[in-house]
């Protein structure tokens, strides 16, 4: 099983760790989201941060997005670069980068484009003056990260004065495990975002929310203007945990080359720590895993997961990998870790 995966990563040329995207995934999970945004007749914004990639962002453009979401001003420049017009950076405005902000805001009004700037506090919505640009103010459904909370109304009428619209991150329905419960967290995620538009004062305001486990369980977007899921273009085993995702919906990978074999352990460990992985864990049962072994399809697309070969333990470079003693690794060969 191991050893046609191994040998197939080789004869791509992979020799350290290296993202794998199984492009016919990632279209139909792009496909399938752009197509129920439309259905709701809702616009669909989706977030750009979970790739980055200049090539991919072709792929939702041939599903017809024209526009997009980010998470830093850097990041909305590379993009802005790229011929992507309509543009909302949905992390707090940060003071320090006005002048850039509004270099880049005067950049896509030149061109008929559109630049979208989130803020939380008067203090930094007074910096959105100098440029023009869309202003989202942030609201907190439940999330308590950043945000107004969408009941309080005397902040509320003084930030939205001036503002496009109000938008959310309903980053805690990663903690919903689930179809009804995330059904019922975006339902009041909705009526809070309605809410605090009522208690703004300004019934013209729009309304934005995105997160990919809510986005993909909901059918029916109606009731905001816009949704901007963003891990949905590839998926991960957390989404699968939750409910969110199928196993054959992840389009995303990564091949790690074996660097010790320890059978009296049970144990391989790859070159493939952090930097590669990342730290998100997930809990099954009595263990901790970062991520499990997967196999790869003749013609190279994405296989199956294999539970027997679950990742656990992470430092900076390093994975642990527990598997059975007749894995068949050797030093050399090349895995995948989904």
């Amino acid at each position: 099983m191991f050893k046609g995966t191994s040998e197939h990563l080789k004869k791509l040329g992979i020799t350290g760790p290296t993202l794998v995207v199984d492009e016919a995934r990632a279209r139909a999970n792009i496909a399938r989201m752009a197509d129920k945004a439309r259905r709701s007749s809702v616009a669909f914004r989706p977030h750009f941060k979970t790739h980055q990639s200049v090539r991919i962002a072709g792929w939702f453009a041939d599903a017809g997005v024209t526009a997009i979401t980010v998470s830093s001003l850097a990041m909305a420049e590379k993009f802005a670069e790229a011929g992507w017009q309509d543009i909302t950076i949905a992390f707090l405005l940060n003071p320090l980068e006005a002048a850039r902000i509004g270099q880049l805001a005067d950049y896509l009004a030149r061109r008929g484009g559109r630049l979208g700037v989130t803020v939380d506090s008067l203090e930094a919505a007074a910096f959105t003056t100098g440029f023009e640009a869309d202003v989202w103010v942030k609201i907190d459904t439940g999330y308590g990260r950043t945000g107004v909370r969408w009941d309080d109304a005397a902040a509320l009428t003084k930030i939205a004065g001036d503002a496009t619209g109000l938008l959310t991150h309903t980053g805690h329905s990663y903690h919903a495990r689930g179809g009804e419960g995330l059904l019922e967290l975006w339902a009041e995620t909705v009526a809070r975002l309605q809410s605090a538009r009522e208690n703004a004062g300004r019934p013209d305001l729009k309304l934005s929310a995105g997160d990919t486990p809510c986005c993909c369980t909901v059918d029916d977007f109606t009731g905001v203007d816009e949704v901007r899921p963003g891990n949905f273009v590839f998926g991960d085993l957390m989404q699968v945990q939750i409910g969110s995702m199928a196993t054959t919906d992840i389009a995303a990978a990564v091949a790690l080359p074996v660097i010790g074999v320890y059978p009296d352990r049970g144990q391989v460990v790859v070159h493939g720590g952090g930097v590669h992985l990342s730290k998100e864990m997930l809990v099954e049962g009595d263990r901790t895993i970062y991520g499990k072994l997967g196999t790869l399809n003749p013609m190279g697309s994405l296989g199956t997961v294999v539970d027997e070969g679950p990742v656990v333990s992470l430092s900076q470079e390093h994975g642990i990998i527990d598997l059975q003693a007749n894995h068949g690794l050797g030093i050399g060969d090349l895995v995948v870790v989904w």
